[in-house]
């Protein structure tokens, strides 16, 4: 499993990084400044190369390390000039001197094989010796020193000093900028793009969703707003479909209630008229007034119980009942209707009790409204079954028909308010409330209602919690 990379590691790491670059300039800046340097003060690294540098008094112990690196050696001579002690690879064959001969070693000729210096010391028991360095013509050479040339030198390393200092800065904010560059990818440009997420919500695109890989944390950052976009849409998508159901409900109440309530105008305008004179006639009326007002007060009636339901402030309470002998009595209401109407009404329902919490007013409405539509749009002659199913955390509730059908046009919205089973808008049909009020139950009660019509039948499941 890959490890969840987290800010403050990569803001370490970051850091590190920077600190080694930087130290690395330091360390090339430092190499470059010493060869310069030593290329502007003519190599002298090469320290002890004249005889009173290295003489001593016990001679023996001269250091001699740089004179034989420029393959000379040192010489000492007695009071006589005779050589009592050599340090370093002797190159010439004397093994003593003349006054002469000496003094020729310091002469400025070009015939000179040698570069010598001479320093007079006295040994330990007070004897006068000298100490003679003879090096290569080749290694060295003899200049003129001007002793106030230390200000030039002085000059040349502080001028030396303000270029490193300046290729110092200039190498300096090149590794700021890649370090920035490089903390803007990581940090700066999935905030960035935060903030713009941030900003289309707030203005209303809830459609905008963050894709970018960063650490840990950010990426965190970025599941919680896409989920939160995500809640965002669907809010705003279920706001507008109910505007539109509202809208349409609207529409749908008052188609509803204009046609019987026409019916019931003309009907009374006619008998105040007395355009009805026959007996017979007139209480066939009076009868069709009475159901069209029947029809406009279950409408109405219907309407009400369907706000009631969807709001949050509505009473609710169950109470612990036995569901099965609930069916029972259900089943036993709406037996002979069934009957009546030459149906073949079956249910199957448990013996023993279930104790299942529920509203039974209102889950009495609920069911009672399904086989009242399986009783409306139905002939005669249609199969309708009954059944009560257990299982240790649910009960299962069954009615199913094979009537006339649901076409799949209306399956989807059949639970949409005045979506009726004929879909003709008659207004002597009933309100077209039913199923949306049983789903609203329902799911006050915790549970689901769907329409299966895989098997050729229609069926209604209702899901109840126990």
């Amino acid at each position: 499993m890959r490890t969840k990379k987290k800010l403050s590691s990569t803001l370490i790491k970051n850091y590190v990084f920077f600190s080694f670059t930087v130290g690395i300039i330091v360390f090339i800046l430092l190499v470059v400044a010493n060869y310069r340097l030593i290329h502007e003060f003519g190599g002298t690294a090469f320290s002890k190369l004249k005889a009173s540098e290295v003489v001593r008094q016990n001679y023996v112990e001269m250091p001699s390390e740089g004179i034989e690196l420029l393959k000379g050696w040192v010489e000492i001579l007695d009071d006589h000039l005779q050589i009592v002690y050599i340090k370093g690879k002797k190159l010439d064959h004397s093994s003593s001197y003349s006054e002469k001969e000496l003094n020729r070693l310091f002469y400025d000729q070009e015939e000179r094989l040698y570069h010598a210096t001479l320093a007079p010391f006295e040994t330990e028991d007070g004897r006068t010796f000298y100490c003679l360095v003879k090096i290569p013509k080749e290694y060295v050479s003899r200049n003129f020193t001007i002793t106030s040339g230390s200000e030039g030198h002085n000059e040349i390393f502080w001028k030396l000093m303000m270029q490193s200092f300046i290729l110092f800065l200039i190498l300096y904010g090149i590794n700021v900028y890649i370090y920035s560059r490089w903390t803007a990818a990581k940090i700066t440009n999935p905030l960035r793009y935060i903030a713009e997420g941030i900003k289309h919500v707030s203005n209303g695109h809830y459609y905008k969703r963050l894709d970018f890989r960063a650490n840990y944390e950010l990426q965190q950052i970025q599941k919680h707003f896409n989920a939160m976009a995500e809640k965002l849409e669907k809010t705003e998508r279920e706001k507008k479909q109910l505007e539109e159901s509202k809208q349409r409900m609207l529409v749908d109440i008052s188609h509803d209630l204009k046609t019987p309530i026409t019916t019931i105008q003309g009907y009374v305008e006619a008998l105040q008229r007395g355009l009805i004179q026959d007996e017979a006639k007139k209480q066939s009326t009076l009868d069709l007034i009475y159901t069209k007002a029947k029809l406009v007060t279950a409408l109405i009636e219907d309407v009400f119980e369907l706000s009631k339901l969807e709001s949050p402030d509505y009473p609710f309470s169950t109470e612990l009942l036995d569901i099965a002998e609930f069916i029972r009595e259900i089943a036993v209401e709406f037996y002979v209707p069934f009957e009546e109407k030459q149906f073949n009404f079956q249910f199957d329902i448990p013996a023993h009790e279930i104790t299942v919490p529920f509203n039974y007013k209102l889950l009495y409405r609920a069911v009672s409204n399904i086989l009242s539509n399986a009783l409306t749009y139905n002939s005669q002659g249609t199969e309708v079954l009954l059944k009560l199913l257990d299982d240790p955390k649910h009960v299962h509730i069954h009615i199913i028909d094979d009537g006339i059908g649901i076409s799949d046009t209306y399956k989807e919205k059949v639970f949409d308010a005045f979506v009726r089973g004929d879909q003709s808008r008659k207004s002597d049909g009933g309100t077209g409330l039913g199923l949306t009020i049983s789903k609203n139950i329902i799911e006050k009660h915790g549970g689901q209602i769907r329409l299966d019509t895989s098997q050729g039948n229609t069926m209604f499941q209702i899901t109840l919690p126990k």
